[in-house]
């Protein structure tokens, strides 16, 4: 009696998993639309005095528009000697500013086994780093880790 059991349960689980892998193979892959991905340029940041770029990484942003959504990617490194939340730049002149404040985590000098910091732009286009202080300060901080949503 238990076979007959398995074997019903076993033929009804079977008969979706069918039709939905019959139905895939069938399917046609959709096309990409011609435009989905618009990638800006690198543009620089505009640093606060004190704020050193790195030479060989000089800190750098741009915009990627996936399927009509604004991403904001950064990449670079600066150094300096923050011992306190502080602006550390700007966003480029001309550049779309973001429509409330972006946050994200990033690589900073290891110290007292804190390794990163916050970033943060706000609406006006202001750059900040947070996470400073003057028994552990923040000697340079690497943008390359920031992806997120702009608008």
């Amino acid at each position: 009696m238990s076979q007959n059991r398995r074997s019903i349960l076993g033929a009804a689980l079977a008969l979706p998993t069918a039709l939905t892998v019959g139905g895939l193979a069938a399917a046609t892959p959709a096309a990409a639309a011609p435009g989905a991905v618009d990638a800006g340029a690198w543009t620089p940041l505009v640093l606060e005095p004190g704020i050193t770029p790195n030479a060989a990484a000089a800190p750098e942003v741009r915009l990627v528009t996936i399927a009509g959504t604004a991403f904001l990617q950064a990449r670079g490194l600066v150094t300096c000697n923050l011992t306190g939340d502080a602006r550390i730049g700007r966003l480029p002149d001309g550049f779309a500013l973001p429509t409330g404040y972006v946050r994200a985590a990033v690589p900073r000098n290891n110290s007292q086994g804190i390794n990163a910091c916050r970033l943060e732009i706000n609406p006006a286009g202001s750059v900040s780093v947070f996470g400073g202080n003057t028994a552990n300060a923040i000697t340079w901080v690497q943008f390359d880790s920031v992806q997120t949503i702009w608008r």
